[in-house]
């Protein structure tokens, strides 16, 4: 067999290792059932996928894409089937997409739904918080391409790989973009302003995977891989590191002030970690229970652990209260206002944490 086609063949390894991993995330995050509980939104489809939408909620499902308020007020929907719809938030707009197709949906909080065509399938899709919209599409052979849009999907921003495999891709401020492709050798993160066509620097991981990545407050990027957290200027230099030797991480939330880590050894149980951009260790504490999710906002980190808990903690793990939602949670999100969604397979309660 020619050098050639190992090497591709270790790509589609690698491809279909990320792929698997992002999708059984992403199914842990799915609620799948209809009805009520004690919340604010009743949903009657089955699959629904949930996102934060600002201090609202961004809702996917089979039949529908709809977008709340914080007081379960639809402000928004349309009638899209979609097969597998996953959706992203932030105050100005949310998307919506089906994994494969080239059609990009967006609700608005006046009311307003627009549909982009897009040349290809939509594999990837994120939107923040000044309303910038990243898309990664598919396309034949090897590589894909990469788009960016402003909040009315106005393109503004094109780059195409040849090679490597845009897998993820977010956008920071009014300008800053970070894509994390894949090739043969590992993950390579790149950084671009969306005014120019040249790279402003990247990051080559030979040997390792990133998981996922996001921005945190300050522009600093957190990335993850199977083995330690980076945090990275926006040049791709490594600023700091966090590495978890004989253990394995099982959930995070890499956007807001700081990054969250939740860390399991079968030896020790699981950890809980928090470090501020800078990679200062903020907290460390054993875990009481198997971490299903959680999700920094502010100064505080939300936790969903596996049965009939939650708590909130403060940046540096001091806890502050605990709440048993319904045993079928399978997604919290923490808002700016101080409130917080928790939501599964019979629907959606809220939780005002300022009271």
């Amino acid at each position: 067999m020619s050098s050639r086609r190992v090497l591709t063949a270790t790509t589609v390894l690698l491809l279909i290792a990320v792929f698997l991993l992002v999708l059984s995330v992403v199914r842990s995050w799915r609620p799948a059932g209809s009805g009520r509980q004690n919340g604010f939104y009743v949903q009657t489809d089955d699959g629904v996928f949930y996102a934060a939408a600002g201090n609202g909620l961004a809702a996917a499902s089979r039949e529908h894409i709809r977008l709340f308020t914080s007081s379960g007020k639809c402000v928004a929907q349309a009638d899209v089937k979609l097969r597998d719809g996953v959706c992203a938030g932030s105050s100005l707009v949310s998307v919506y997409y089906d994994m494969g197709e080239n059609t990009l949906h967006a609700l608005y909080p006046d009311g307003v739904y627009r549909l982009a065509e897009l040349e290809s399938g939509a594999t990837f899709a994120d939107v923040n918080e000044t309303g910038l919209i990243t898309v990664i599409m598919d396309k034949d052979g090897a590589g894909g391409s990469l788009l960016v849009m402003d909040t009315d999907l106005t393109p503004l921003f094109r780059w195409d790989s040849s090679s490597a495999v845009p897998v993820e891709a977010r956008t920071y401020g009014e300008d800053l973009l970070c894509v994390n492709t894949l090739d043969d050798a590992g993950s390579i993160l790149r950084f671009f302003r969306i005014d120019q066509t040249n790279e402003l620097g990247r990051l080559t991981l030979p040997g390792e995977v990133v998981i996922d990545f996001g921005f945190l407050s300050d522009g600093t990027v957190a990335a993850v891989t199977d083995s330690r957290l980076l945090l990275l200027r926006e040049d791709g230099v490594i600023r700091s590191e966090l590495s978890w030797e004989g253990s394995h991480l099982n959930a995070w939330s890499l956007r807001g002030r700081f990054a969250a880590l939740s860390t399991v050894s079968g030896q020790s149980g699981g950890v809980l970690t928090t470090l501020d951009a800078s990679g200062k260790l903020l907290g460390s504490t054993p875990a009481p229970g198997s971490v299903r999710a959680l999700h920094c906002c502010g100064e505080r980190l939300l936790v969903l652990f596996t049965g009939e808990e939650s708590t909130l903690y403060t940046s540096d793990l001091e806890e502050l209260i605990s709440f048993q939602p319904e045993e079928d949670v399978s997604q919290v999100f923490l808002l700016p206002d101080g409130r917080a969604f928790f939501a599964g397979d019979s629907g959606v309660t809220q939780i005002d944490f300022t009271r």
